[in-house]
């Protein structure tokens, strides 16, 4: 790359990152009284929309200018791999003589070296290096083995402490897993991230964005990626994983839920916030540990977004907690969580808590939450699974201008003048009454459950046409299964996405795929699902 490129694209960084990049991080209280249509004028909104513009405008000339990685392939030489087939037939109702099984293990994944100046911190982009500075706790790997025993293979779960997993790399993890898979009949492996601004990057944005300036389009990008690291992590999965399904035993599986509203802000309109978090309680018929499988809609942002300390946040609390009190296993994937964050006002802090201090109250607060959950009802040994690989455009180009830079590592296609990234999405039921959605980012719950912005509040004045996905599922409650299997970022729908630099602490829109990837997923679903039904 010129000397001339690099100074212009330092400057433009500088203008438009500087100011933006942060944006994520904070998480302001909403305010029901006011919408963002009310905060930002006509006019300043034509302001923001041309002024974001200019910068589409400037990005997409830098971005013209500096060569594609070699890993960009055209999307007519794409060649899927690695996305398990799942189970290969839905069944309606539970087969003669099935029952649950089941099985759990963890283990943490940090090596000991992450220390040594050569460890980045996911959580925000950043112009510098975000090394790690200090260790708070642990980071786990956890994974489930779930089958209903009905000939059909069994399904893995595996929920990791860390910011994002490109599908990139969790294709390579089942690549590597591929003849443990095969030789134990596991037909469908979903790797997730509880997505902790706190954790160990492994998604590759959190390198320094000026050293990664000299390797744009390179072979070898400059990252936040440490390749020990990721190695440690990959067989760390796999321990887990064989360690499950050697631990499967014939159990019970329960489900019940609580409203844990009173936890969790939402930063943007509208309020649709999944507040009713599900506990799936495995209960085994030896006696041993029981499992709890749980959902979360809150954001891992504990301890911020910008810091440079590592900590498993609050679900690492809460398995202390329910491991010691109840004597129970634990994992927990996030559900539709796209602009919540932490509310503080519903535990007591002492004045001056360290970190750890505060997250262990918050985490022992949700854990007696789930704790006191008394309506479950008894799920049916049933389980179907598909998945399909979907593509999304880049509309986003400064996602664009960061691939090319190495620094996000998704796989991404050419197809003539655009960009999409190479995702996937999953469509499980569980029993004869729940449908779970295997969503490869951060979507807004009113894209599943209804409720979208309509032309009057939307940010582009237009309406929301498409159908909730929740009502393509019949008479099955439908729950969502977050930031599985790849990290697209913020799905936001089509009508309500933003400009960038929006002022009212709403935007999300930086790390956002582009603003059609909502109306795209809602159409991929539909297909997936009427596939099988």
């Amino acid at each position: 790359m010129t000397k001339t490129l690099k100074k212009v694209i330092s400057v433009v960084l500088c203008v438009m990152l500087l100011g933006a990049v942060m944006a994520p991080a904070t998480y302001a209280a909403y305010d029901p009284e006011v919408s963002v249509n009310e905060e930002v004028s006509t006019f300043n909104k034509v302001l923001y929309n041309a002024l974001d513009k200019v910068i589409d405008t400037l990005l997409k000339g830098i971005n013209r200018m500096i060569p594609n990685p070699p890993s960009w392939e055209n999307k007519a030489d794409h060649v899927t791999e690695n996305v398990l087939a799942g189970t290969e037939e839905f069944l309606d109702a539970p087969a003669i003589g099935s029952y649950w099984s089941m099985g759990y293990a963890n283990a943490s994944i940090l090596t000991g070296n992450e220390m040594d100046g050569k460890h980045y911190v996911g959580g925000s982009l950043s112009l510098e290096d975000k090394v790690v500075s200090e260790i708070y706790d642990d980071l786990l790997a956890r994974t489930v083995v779930m089958s209903d025993n009905s000939g059909r293979g069994k399904v893995a779960f595996v929920s990791v402490d860390a910011y994002g997993i490109s599908s990139t790399d969790v294709r390579a993890i089942r690549a590597s897993l591929a003849d443990f898979c095969e030789a134990n009949d596991i037909v469908s492996l979903n790797i997730s991230v509880l997505h902790q601004h706190s954790a160990v990057d492994t998604l590759g944005m959190n390198g320094s964005i000026l050293k990664a300036l000299g390797n744009a389009g390179k072979a070898d990008p400059v990252n936040g990626i440490n390749d020990e690291y990721m190695a440690n992590m990959t067989a760390k999965i796999r321990e887990t994983l064989e360690e499950a399904v050697a631990d499967m035993t014939a159990g019970v599986l329960f489900r019940g839920s609580a409203d844990f509203s009173e936890f969790v802000n939402d930063k943007r309109d509208p309020q649709v916030l999944d507040a009713e978090f599900d506990r799936f309680r495995f209960v085994p018929l030896d006696g041993s540990k029981e499992i709890w499988f749980t959902t979360s809609a809150i954001h891992c942002v504990g301890n911020g977004a910008g810091g440079t300390e590592i900590t498993g946040d609050y679900p690492y609390y809460m398995e202390q907690y329910i491991n010691e009190t109840y004597n129970a296993d634990f994992i927990m994937i996030l559900t539709a969580q796209q602009g919540t964050g932490q509310d503080w006002d519903a535990v007591e802090v002492p004045e001056g808590a360290t970190t750890p201090e505060g997250l262990t109250i918050y985490g022992q607060a949700l854990a007696e939450r789930f704790a006191s959950i008394n309506n479950e009802t008894v799920v049916a040994p049933l389980l179907n699974i598909a998945h399909k690989e979907t593509f999304y455009t880049i509309t986003n180009q400064i996602l664009v201008f960061a691939g090319k830079m190495g620094l996000i590592t998704n796989s991404v296609v050419v197809d003539g003048s655009n960009y999409q990234v190479v995702s996937e999405i999953g469509y499980m039921e569980l029993g004869t009454d729940l449908a779970v959605l295997l969503v490869p980012g951060e979507i807004a719950a009113e894209l599943v459950y209804g409720g979208c912005l309509g032309a009057d509040k939307s940010w582009t004045g237009t309406e929301w046409t498409y159908a909730p996905i929740a009502d393509m599922v019949g008479d099955r409650e439908v729950v969502v299964f977050g930031i599985t299997n790849d990290q697209i970022g913020y799905i936001i729908p089509d009508n309500d996405y933003m400009a960038l630099l929006e002022p009212s602490n709403k935007s999300l829109e930086l790390v956002a795929t582009g603003n059609t990837t909502a109306s795209t997923m809602v159409k991929d679903f539909e297909a997936l699902i009427g596939s099988v039904k």
